[in-house]
């Protein structure tokens, strides 16, 4: 199996995916990890800037670093960017190879793993909640998605922003105090539905008490890996 990263969206989410890709995979020797080809394409447009103004149009360079992708080798192909998926399906029109679906690969998992559970939080761009990726999903799997208000939607993107430019000036209780306003009734899990999420999630030491779908498409690519090796 040779696995494609489209990555560049952006660079440190990239590198995130590929150091976990190495993190998750029980190998012993370097024959025993995954073959990865890595494109950080970050001349891709802003994906949130083209759905929710008049960006420009990211769908042309997604698909030429997934045909570069593809004639490289690549069997497998995933994206770790949540907004990106909007795009999915005119990007799976020109490549061969199978392009896995981060937010379907997560709902699947969260239906399995945690039956008793419908409602889930979502953190992310204000592309990702225009283009509602994640509820159309979910609902196939009777699951729901809360949103934030527009106002704490502006200050997660600022969140987002500011880890794409290295700058992780979010105190935990600035975290807490967001998330809690949306969990009036007992806890509910938190999805951070922004790859750059996880990296501050990890600097607030956080990384255990949400859902993080990079990890979640990382253990399901490991998955597929061992799967075609047997």
């Amino acid at each position: 199996m040779i696995l494609g990263i489209l990555g560049g969206m952006g660079p440190a989410a990239t590198c995130d995916i590929f150091n976990k890709i190495i993190q998750y995979t029980p190998a012993s020797t370097d024959q025993e990890h995954i073959h990865v080809i890595i494109d950080s394409n970050s001349q891709i447009p802003d994906r949130t800037a083209f759905i929710c103004h008049d960006g420009e149009d990211p769908r042309i360079e997604m698909i030429r670093s997934a045909i570069k992708l593809e004639m490289m080798g690549a069997d497998y192909i995933i994206i770790p960017c949540n907004t990106a998926h909007y795009f999915y399906d005119d990007i799976v029109k020109y490549t061969k190879a199978t392009v896995l679906h981060m937010i379907r690969e997560t709902a699947i998992f969260l239906k399995k793993t945690k039956p008793e559970v419908r409602n889930y939080l979502l953190l992310a761009t204000a592309g990702t909640y225009k283009a509602d990726i994640y509820s159309k999903v979910f609902r196939e799997f009777d699951l729901n998605i809360i949103k934030p208000d527009d106002a704490d939607i502006e200050v997660v993107m600022n969140w987002i922003y500011n880890v794409k430019s290295g700058n992780f000036n979010v105190t935990l209780q600035e975290f807490k105090n967001l998330v809690q306003k949306y969990m009036p009734d007992g806890e509910i899990p938190i999805i951070l539905g922004c790859t750059e999420l996880p990296l501050l999630a990890d600097k607030l030491g956080l990384r255990n008490e949400c859902i993080d779908p990079v990890e979640i498409l990382v253990k399901r690519c490991i998955e597929i890996a061992k799967g075609l090796k047997e």
